[in-house]
């Protein structure tokens, strides 16, 4: 799999075309004492924020001028995941997003049935059973079980994890495991043009995996009943408000999302895999800032060796001069999602977003799996549960039920509730 999820692009071809983006005015290139963007909150700081990806239109597509501090440079467009728009189809006609039934949104009453969403699993059954026996697990009350995705694989019972599963009712969200089995046995059915638009790269890149040899005998220890069951998860299910919960709507997927883009236009592929942003058009400039400085320093004959600390300072001092002439830098807040660890964590861009907006009630939580070397990952507007069970780590669960306030009022909590796993990976 490619770094990026987007349509190829790998690190330096991330690079390449962060090239091309660079300064512009907001809208009117002429328009020199345009004032700097603001934020919803009024603020005009927002150099760190993972910004809203720009759709850019043919008349912003010219030549534009950037108050002598960059030479002119035509801008393109993005590449195509830098919007959210799908790098290439799903195996078996994947859903993107399905919403849960309200009957399972717990209710600040007593009795009310409980929502139990469970971390990665990767066919570790037994500790899925001691989980929910932890967990006070009550098919009688009506509790609702959601899976973050990444049910089978690596561990020692995929299909006895699938079949407890559908047993139950439960839900869940198509992880990457899931999409590697199902694209497996797509594959060994000769059916491995699915889909003409998906890059001939990516089929090779999943034909050369060495992990397809390890989906495919999982995929086939699992019933048609079962593979069906797992083809239809959706990539993000939505959960909606839930009652005395702070923020406002609340989403379940197995990897991330990226903030500012409307779910429906997520990356499927991205949202199963991303772990970090990286924001190539960053990169680009301090590379220009380091030969700038190298320039001027040859033109007095001096040394041209220059720090880090250095480019930084005038990186920044540059930010500053840009604001305040009202420049928009359109490129640097491109978030391009990535399955490695450099980069900015995902759940941190999410959170410093959803704190960004004024109501709480805008902000949006998100329950995932996924990041195994992380761990348990608990923030204010992201909740990561994989906690490394396969490895020998831990099988978490989020749990949300009737309780009662320090006042006595009845409200809906939730905590975490976590069970010891033997290691088989």
């Amino acid at each position: 799999m490619s770094s990026h999820f987007n349509t190829g692009m790998t690190t330096s071809d991330a690079a390449a075309v962060a090239q091309k983006l660079h300064l512009s005015t907001l809208n009117n290139p002429d328009q020199k004492d345009a004032p700097s963007p603001k934020d919803e909150n009024g603020s005009s700081d927002t150099t760190d924020e993972v910004a809203a990806p720009l759709q850019f239109n043919d008349a912003q597509l010219g030549t534009v001028t950037n108050h002598d501090i960059r030479k002119q440079i035509p801008l393109e467009p993005v590449p195509p995941m830098t919007y959210g728009k799908p790098a290439r189809p799903l195996s078996r006609g994947s859903i993107p997003i399905a919403t849960l039934p309200s009957k399972h949104i717990p209710q600040a009453a007593a009795g009310s049935p409980r929502l139990i969403i469970i971390g990665d699993v990767h066919g570790q059954l037994k500790e899925l059973k001691t989980l929910l026996q932890k967990a006070e697990y009550s098919a009688e009350r009506g509790d609702h079980v959601i899976f973050t995705g990444d049910m089978i694989n690596k561990g020692p019972d995929s299909a006895g994890v699938v079949a407890l599963a559908m047993e139950m009712g439960a839900s869940g969200v198509r992880g990457n495991h899931e999409e590697k089995v199902l694209r497996a046995l797509l594959n060994e059915e000769g059916a491995t043009t699915e889909s003409s638009s998906a890059p001939e790269h990516q089929k090779r890149e999943a034909e050369a995996s060495k992990s397809e040899d390890v989906a495919l005998a999982t995929g086939r220890l699992l019933s048609p009943e079962q593979r069906e069951w797992i083809a239809k998860l959706p990539v993000i299910l939505r959960l909606g408000k839930i009652a005395d919960q702070e923020s406002g709507e609340w989403v379940v997927v197995h990897a991330g999302l990226v903030p500012g883009v409307p779910l429906e236009d997520q990356d499927e592929t991205a949202v199963m895999n991303m772990r970090t942003f990286m924001f190539p058009g960053r990169e680009q400039a301090r590379q220009e800032v380091r030969q700038d400085l190298k320039d001027t320093a040859a033109a007095k004959k001096k040394n041209t060796d220059v720090s880090d600390a250095a480019v930084e300072a005038a990186y920044e001092r540059e930010e500053r001069i840009l604001e305040k002439n009202g420049v928009a830098r359109n490129d640097i807040d491109i978030a391009v999602p990535t399955e490695t660890r450099d980069g900015l964590p995902w759940s941190e861009a999410w959170n410093k977003a959803q704190r960004a907006h004024k109501h709480k009630k805008e902000r949006m939580s998100v329950v995932y799996g996924h990041d195994a070397k992380t761990g348990l990952n608990i923030q204010p507007y992201s909740f990561g549960l994989d906690s490394s069970c396969v490895r020998g780590g831990q099988l978490s669960a989020l749990i949300f039920e009737p309780g009662r306030s320090m006042i006595g009022r009845h409200v809906v909590k939730h905590r975490i509730v976590s069970t010891e796993c033997e290691k088989n990976a």
